[in-house]
């Protein structure tokens, strides 16, 4: 055998170990090569034809899967929609608890730290089927994808994700309560409705809620109103709240005359009492006036509550016009006492 010969079929050999090989790879991989190649067709389908190409994705099982998750990175809109679509309707078609939901949805979640804005208010939209078909297989995770989603500046994605903190298995609804300070109506009203309702602990008490009687956005103001006849506050209670927490003095000034002398009101104390907490020192010299008045003219006994602000109050004049109040109170007290007792 020449040496020519021997090279060429050292060649043929090479090469039919290297097809062979080759052969082997591929039938090895044909699986991820139909998922690359599938995505491929996603990314470059025509817009009637996406949503077709994303379900084929689906199709090839967890290879496609892993693809089409993803695409949800891709930052060109319409293959993101057409994956997120995708993964919804898998997702939807798939039991409560199917294990291939707990491991497509591990997937969607792990890979939302890495996404940019768009794709990770892909992700927040799936939390919902994830929560619904997984469990709480991912509820960890579905709760650190919540917490970013609220601090995210698109005001509609804050609105979605306080629906997703008030999900059952979530429960965030704590980290709520900063959202009602948001410069967006919207997102205002969204945290106040899910922080003030009646069904479960409410978060704020009604006193912080009449303050939002006065917010600049109506439907806040139609959402705390709800919520207070939510808790059987009545119309006139829901009044008193908006004029207690009016932002002009004067208007708080005002109702103080009409808690000494409205009749409508049977009892006046607990709103005296919310009065002598005001900020402004007026409003709290004169809710200890009135109740010493009120007291008096009913024959009732002094409110305890006086005693903090003619002890405490951190301004002096307030204190020395509620001590004067109530030594006048206690003078009475002492004759009516003698008069009683007298021969």
């Amino acid at each position: 055998m020449t040496r020519k010969r021997k090279l060429v079929l050292g060649f043929a050999a090479a090469a039919g170990l290297v097809a062979a090989g080759l052969g082997t790879w591929v039938s090895l991989n044909a699986a991820e090569l139909r998922a690359t190649w599938a995505a491929r067709q996603v990314r470059t389908a025509a817009a009637d034809e996406r949503a077709a190409a994303a379900d084929r994705l689906v199709a090839l099982g967890e290879p496609g899967l892993k693809k089409l998750v993803e695409l949800v990175r891709s930052p060109d809109a319409p293959t993101r929609a057409a994956s997120v679509a995708a993964l919804d309707r898998y997702l939807g078609g798939l039991p409560d608890g199917d294990p291939r939901a707990v491991t497509a949805g591990g997937q969607l979640l792990d890979a939302f730290p890495a996404l940019d804005a768009a794709g990770q208010q892909a992700v927040l939209e799936l939390v919902p089927v994830v929560l619904k078909k997984a469990g709480s297989a991912h509820v960890a995770k579905c709760r650190a994808v919540v917490a970013t989603g609220l601090r995210m500046p698109e005001p509609a994605t804050r609105v979605f994700t306080t629906r997703l903190a008030m999900h059952p298995d979530v429960q965030m609804r704590g980290e709520l309560v900063p959202l009602l300070a948001a410069p967006e109506g919207e997102v205002r009203r969204a945290a106040l409705f899910a922080v003030a309702a009646a069904e479960g602990e409410p978060l704020i008490g009604d006193e912080e809620l009449f303050h939002y009687l006065h917010d600049p956005d109506d439907g806040v103001r139609k959402v705390c109103r709800d919520a207070l006849v939510g808790r059987d506050r009545t119309e006139t209670e829901i009044g008193l709240g908006r004029r207690l927490t009016d932002p002009d003095p004067l208007e708080r000034l005002k109702l103080l005359l009409d808690l000494r002398y409205d009749d409508d009101v049977a009892d006046p104390d607990p709103w005296l009492e919310r009065l002598s907490r005001d900020p402004e020192p007026a409003v709290r010299a004169g809710a200890a006036r009135v109740a010493i008045e009120v007291a008096t003219e009913r024959q009732l006994l002094v409110p305890v509550w006086l005693a903090r602000v003619s002890d405490t109050d951190s301004d002096g004049t307030v204190r020395r016009v509620a001590r004067f109040f109530r030594k006048q109170a206690a003078a009475r007290t002492d004759q009516q006492f003698k008069q009683v007792g007298a021969p």
